[in-house]
């Protein structure tokens, strides 16, 4: 990655005060065009001139801001943070604070996964390009790996943990119970649109309250 992408980039990570009005529209363009390229035809059978075509710009104008298609690659990171993980962090915050003003945590819970369901299928195309291409870059999976999953995990154990403080969770080990929640919402995710016709349901968010009754109450009639 450049110099100037890098920097960018660390600042979001850190929070220092990043506006999206930092990136001229030309560039936003650019990466909304790279997501809808790279998701349709993966990365290496995509060409630059298609994501200019796409956003409408003239293929050095790529060029400009990106040095190379990889470098393009990692910039989606920077929708991936102010569109997806900045949200996901924020909210996952505010409603961890609702729950402690004596919230039921079912009403917790299905309010959150619902909210995290929109999130994730809203900006599905970018991050299936994100995750699917990370297991190919060694510096994606890096970015991901070291500096956004531990700014989002520990939200979640959080949470976790203060639900089984208050004894509305059984006393089990706080990654385990937070592996398994991630683990349903994003198999939800990833079946109901990989397969709909077998595992999607008429109403999701109807869908997600029974994912959140069976992670609380399990499938057992003993």
């Amino acid at each position: 990655m450049d110099l100037e992408n890098k920097e960018l980039l660390e600042k979001l990570l850190s929070n220092e005060g990043f506006s999206e009005e930092e990136m001229t529209k030309r560039q936003w363009q650019i990466l909304e065009a790279a997501v809808k390229v790279f998701s349709a035809k993966g990365f290496d059978g995509s060409r630059t001139s298609e994501i200019a075509k796409e956003a409408d710009v003239a293929e050095g104008t790529i060029f400009r801001y990106y040095k190379t298609k990889k470098d393009l690659l990692m910039g989606l990171l920077i929708p991936l943070i102010t569109k997806f993980f900045r949200p996901m962090i924020l909210d996952s915050a505010e409603r961890i604070i609702k729950n402690e003003e004596d919230k039921p945590v079912e009403e917790v819970l299905n309010d959150l996964l619902i909210d995290r369901f929109h999130l994730i299928d809203k900006n599905l195309p970018l991050i299936k390009t994100i995750f699917m291409e990370a297991a190919y870059q060694p510096e994606l999976l890096e970015t991901l790996q070291k500096d956004l999953a531990p700014k989002i995990i520990p939200f979640i154990n959080f949470f976790i943990e203060s639900n089984i403080k208050n004894n509305n969770f059984r006393d089990l080990e706080p990654k385990l119970v937070t592996r398994t929640l991630m683990s349903l919402l994003l198999g939800y995710v990833i079946f109901s649109n990989t397969f709909p016709e077998f595992f999607q349901g008429e109403n999701h968010e109807d869908e997600l309250r029974k994912i959140v009754d069976i992670f609380l109450n399990g499938v057992s009639n003993i």
